[in-house]
């Protein structure tokens, strides 16, 4: 057997020994709303590639893992789960996939090594306080990270994110720092997501070339615009930072691709941002609430199908 799916198995209460299943690559429970123990067994399934636990809300603890094979681990909605378990030599050579999303009962995750990693997802574990030490930093080959709704994370140490296409860092409202960055370099970023980070002062200075989506909305302490290394956003199609009421000014920007800049109820901010060459794409203005006076030469004559919203 090479696959064990014991979905909705609402009567199941323990997963015995299966150590008898040596080919095993794929173990998934979901729903299993009585399960409140796991055997040792289930750590130690060498061939095993994939594992996970979703909407067991019952399970406080799992074995420790040995598993060299493995390259998806998730647990989802696990309410109960009060700690991340043991990992044998903290070593996930192959992991590509760890998903730990509504785990609210988590504070930590011991040091790993993820040098295959690809995908980290901690979203809604609510009492997190630490982001997990990664040995090396991380590999070149995450792509997503989610921290999203991790309301008591209040620092992520430096990372290397040479790799990544995807963070985001939403309604981590204890969160003061954004993570220091090998370089500043990310280089292969396409959306960066920091809304709700209600502590947030600043973000140190980066380099975002493929950058294509941006959004610092809501963050009420955010007192200055990332310095962007040249200035250069040249790929962005979307920025909104509306509601920043600290934010006072927004440093030159190259915005060859902006479709949609929302800058809505920044009541401190008293002047547009210098714009380094020309905005031909762009569509949708937002401008409400903020005591922007002047635009530049380039924005004063948008009509339908063009949105310029103001006062």
């Amino acid at each position: 057997m090479r696959v064990l799916n014991l979905d909705n198995s609402d009567l199941l209460t323990l997963i015995p020994d299966i150590s008898g299943l040596p080919n095993l690559e794929e173990f998934s429970i979901q729903n299993g709303e009585e399960l409140i123990a796991i055997d040792k067994s289930v750590g130690f399934l060498g061939k095993l590639k994939i594992l996970r636990f979703i909407c067991c809300a019952k399970i406080r603890i799992v074995p420790p893992l040995s598993l060299a094979s493995l390259e998806e681990l998730e647990f989802s909605h696990c309410y109960s789960l009060e700690s991340f378990p043991l990992v044998v030599n903290r070593f996930f050579g192959k992991l590509k996939i760890l998903r730990v999303i509504k785990c609210t009962k988590i504070r930590t995750i011991p040091t790993l090594m993820l040098p295959s990693l690809e995908e980290l997802d901690l979203s809604d574990c609510t009492s997190l306080e630490s982001f997990p030490p990664v040995v090396d930093r991380f590999s070149n080959k995450l792509k997503t990270m989610s921290v999203r709704s991790c309301i008591n994370l209040r620092s992520i140490p430096l990372l290397k994110l040479d790799s990544l296409e995807e963070l985001d860092l939403s309604d981590c409202i204890s969160l003061v720092s954004f993570p220091l960055v090998v370089d500043g370099f990310l280089g292969k970023l396409k959306t960066l997501s920091v809304q709700w980070c209600g502590n947030l002062r600043s973000i140190p200075p980066l380099k975002l070339d493929s950058l294509e989506k941006l959004d610092l909305s809501y963050c009420g302490s955010l007192e200055s615009f990332p310095l962007v290394v040249d200035g250069f956003l040249g790929k962005l199609k979307t920025l909104s930072v509306q509601w920043c009421d600290n934010l006072r000014n927004i440093p030159p920007l190259k915005l060859d691709s902006l479709e949609t800049l929302n800058l809505s109820n920044c009541r401190s901010l008293e002047s547009f941002p210098e714009i380094l060459g020309e905005m031909r794409n762009v569509r949708f203005v937002y401008l409400n609430g903020t005591p922007i006076k002047e635009l530049p030469f380039s924005l004063q004559d948008l009509t339908p199908p063009k949105t310029l919203c103001t006062g």
